[in-house]
């Protein structure tokens, strides 16, 4: 693991050097000064907000979204370890939820030039970076211009909230663990064994949401995950399918 005592993007950072980076190297820092989220949004992270970017040798088949789900599914099972208090929930497309809360979100990013070192033999993999900005034990107070950048419309959540902290080390070591297992079982084709899982811990349904896709807004009731992982939406033209966008939160109409 390589920590940078500040760092504008690990992200960035990754996919600067990942020709050099071994698949299952991390990359992180205790205060991240520029990072962006999934779309272009700014992202500032004070101490206690762990900010990490994982390299990752991938399939070149696996698709984005379910690596990003996945992922989110990664810290849920991590944080749920560390802090048996946390029961946390997948908000689509990239985020965990913890009592109705904003408590992590992912960034994956595919860099679409293939990798030398990766592709090069023809075997149709490439590098992903898979970014995490996760709230631990946040030190607002020490960044105050983090903190609406963090929350954007949910409220943030921390989890010195709901139990003692863990060590920002023992976070990414258990991350990274449930992180390699799903991109192996991505990798040899095991969505469907995902699935499920993350339909349990589907936040969205049943929540009255309306998807921002491009310049265009759909909205209605979300009713789960389809077979691919895209969001099922219910209007009052229909169902709807999104592969990706963004999600505003209304009510809720479960009981």
């Amino acid at each position: 693991m390589i920590e940078l005592p500040t760092c504008p993007s690990t992200n960035s950072w990754a996919l600067d050097h990942r020709e050099a980076l071994a698949h299952g190297s991390c990359v992180w820092t205790r205060r991240q000064t520029a990072g962006r989220g999934r779309d272009g949004t700014a992202w500032r992270s004070p101490p206690g907000v762990l900010t990490a970017s994982f390299v990752l040798d991938l399939d070149a088949r696996v698709d984005v979204t379910q690596l990003a789900l996945a992922a989110g599914l990664a810290i849920a099972h991590a944080v749920e370890d560390l802090v048996p208090a946390a029961k946390v929930a997948i908000k689509w497309p990239n985020d965990c939820m913890l009592a109705g809360r904003k408590l992590a979100g992912v960034l994956c990013e595919r860099p679409g030039v293939p990798s030398r070192t990766r592709v090069g033999k023809g075997d149709g993999r490439d590098a992903v970076v898979v970014g995490i900005g996760l709230n631990v034990d946040p030190h607002w107070g020490e960044d105050h211009a983090a903190l609406p950048l963090a929350a954007g419309k949910t409220p943030p959540i921390a989890l010195a909230e709901v139990g003692a902290p863990p060590s920002e080390l023992a976070v990414l070591i258990a991350v990274r663990s449930y992180l390699l297992q799903a991109c192996g079982v991505l990798g040899a084709g095991g969505w469907d064994l995902l699935l499920p899982v993350l339909r349990e811990r589907d936040w969205l349904r049943d929540r009255s949401v309306e998807v921002v896709s491009g310049d265009r807004r759909w909205g209605g009731t979300a009713v789960g995950l389809d077979a691919a992982g895209g969001l099922r939406v219910r209007g009052e033209a229909g169902e709807r399918t999104f592969a990706s966008g963004s999600v505003l939160v209304g009510g809720d109409t479960r009981a």
